[in-house]
């Protein structure tokens, strides 16, 4: 799509992690603000937990450039680990250090080398991120929690910061995960969005890109797409960049509701059901899934979806 035919500078809707895009909504600053805090604290560990999608890695990356040069780091973007030898090994990958061939216990050692150097040196400890972190086996946990232990004269020489789906909360009520729990010193969870915020937040994507929404969406198309997308930044991104290709295919210069509903429509997101708010012909902010009732889900959204597929024209 050539984005200068929407007078944007780059694409508003990435798909990557993209730190310049960061959304600074309630949560997501809460989350942030509860990370530079833990280690700031030199807590051990801190846990930053979501739903898929709602931005965890984010504010992870967004909280690393906040860092001052000199923190050494380890980012594990797929912390899957079953036995202490694979997360070692991760570790001195990321490093640049020699990870083949070596027995655990070597593994070990040069971790743990690595680590007193790196704070000796820089009187920081390494941040080690453990993205996807509920893959870790109880053993790779046991691990982390050995390499906790590690101090120079300045303190702690590893700092942990696990991002992870919540499920992983279920898994340390587990009597095994006892000694690492009583580690951990934050324990903050990102939420979903609420309808308005995601408006702002696809509002604030094409500010981002040198945009100007309000030439670029129309409100209501704004608000049927926030509105089905339950507050997960993920979703909100592939509908809005699908919506805007349907608009560029059709030569409009503004994303209308039927480029809205086509792109829900194609991938599979269903509008959700509008309340009435105001004077006839004002846009509507629809009803935000937390606050719905299982009837508005399972019924009146269904019905609502299979009239909108219906009656609505299909964009080649």
């Amino acid at each position: 799509m050539d984005c200068s035919r929407f007078n944007l500078d780059r694409q508003p809707f990435r798909p990557a992690v993209d730190p310049d895009s960061y959304f600074p909504s309630p949560s997501h600053e809460t989350a942030l603000a509860a990370v530079a805090a833990g280690f700031a604290r030199r807590d051990p560990v801190v846990l930053l937990d979501g739903p898929s999608g709602v931005g965890k890695t984010l504010i992870a990356r967004k909280w690393l450039e906040h860092l001052l040069p000199d923190v050494p780091r380890v980012m594990l973007p797929s912390a899957r680990a079953e036995k202490p030898a694979e997360l070692l090994q991760a570790i001195l990958f990321d490093l640049g250090k020699p990870y083949k061939g070596l027995t655990e216990q070597e593994l070990r050692l040069t971790v743990t080398e690595s680590l007193l150097d790196a704070a000796t040196e820089s009187s920081y400890p390494t941040v080690l991120i453990l993205d996807e972190a509920q893959h870790l086996s109880q053993m790779a946990f046991e691990e982390l929690r050995l390499l906790g232990n590690l101090e120079t004269k300045r303190g702690a020489a590893v700092f942990v910061l696990l991002v992870a789906h919540p499920m992983l909360r279920d898994a340390f009520r587990r009597p095994a995960y006892e000694l690492f729990v009583q580690r951990i010193g934050v324990r903050v969870a990102v939420e979903l969005l609420t309808t308005e915020e995601s408006v702002a937040y696809l509002n604030h994507q094409v500010e981002a890109a040198g945009g100007e929404p309000e030439k670029l969406f129309e409100e209501e198309a704004l608000s049927l797409i926030a509105g089905a997308c339950e507050g997960v930044p993920r979703l909100l991104n592939r509908a809005a960049a699908l919506a805007l290709e349907l608009a560029a295919g059709s030569e409009t210069k503004k994303v209308d509701v039927e480029a809205a509903l086509e792109a829900l429509d194609r991938l599979e997101l269903e509008p959700a059901e509008s309340e009435e708010t105001g004077e006839p012909g004002e846009p509507v902010l629809l009803q935000h899934p937390s606050r719905a009732t299982d009837r508005n889900r399972n019924d009146d959204a269904g019905e609502s979806g299979s009239k909108n597929r219906a009656t609505r024209p299909r964009t080649a």
